[in-house]
């Protein structure tokens, strides 16, 4: 049996096209919800992002949406989905646009409500995982996991 499983796997359309994309960011994480439930994981905890929504327009909103709305009617005891902002993370592969507004953001967004410490998301998954705030169906948006993230410092 196992307890919990994590989950942070996600690409770009720009990095592996629509069809990638789809395949990566749902069929491959919903492939890991399911073998996961079936191996008895009360714990789920899935690392999804800002904006998502079923019904949005956009393809990558809405099939995080799709994704995180079927991990938190699959029945972990336990289901919390994720949805930081920009994350703020230094990558090998070169994005232009994203270093640009991780460093503007970075510098600029002292408070952090549009970007957020990938160290910082990472606390809170853990965190999470033991605290019995955290119920069976949780999202925890930006301000959430910057709000955790200084609580988990100050040992609160």
């Amino acid at each position: 049996d196992h307890d919990v499983a994590i989950c942070t796997l996600g690409t770009t359309r720009a990095k592996s096209g629509k069809d990638g994309f789809i395949k990566v960011d749902q069929d491959y994480v919903l492939s890991f919800v399911e073998k996961s439930k079936a191996a008895g994981v009360k714990q789920f905890h899935m690392m999804s992002s800002q904006g998502a929504n079923s019904n949005a327009w956009v393809l990558y909103t809405q099939i995080k949406g799709q994704v995180d709305e079927k991990i938190l009617g699959i029945g972990f005891q336990k289901a919390v989905v994720y949805r930081p902002s920009v994350l703020l993370v230094d990558r090998q592969e070169s994005r232009m646009g994203e270093k640009a507004a991780r460093w503007l953001l970075g510098w600029a967004d002292t408070g952090r409500s549009m970007s957020v410490n990938i160290g910082d998301v990472a606390a809170v998954i853990v965190g999470s995982i033991f605290d019995e705030g955290v119920t069976d169906k949780t999202i925890l948006t930006n301000q959430d996991i910057v709000n955790k993230a200084k609580a988990l410092i100050k040992g609160n």
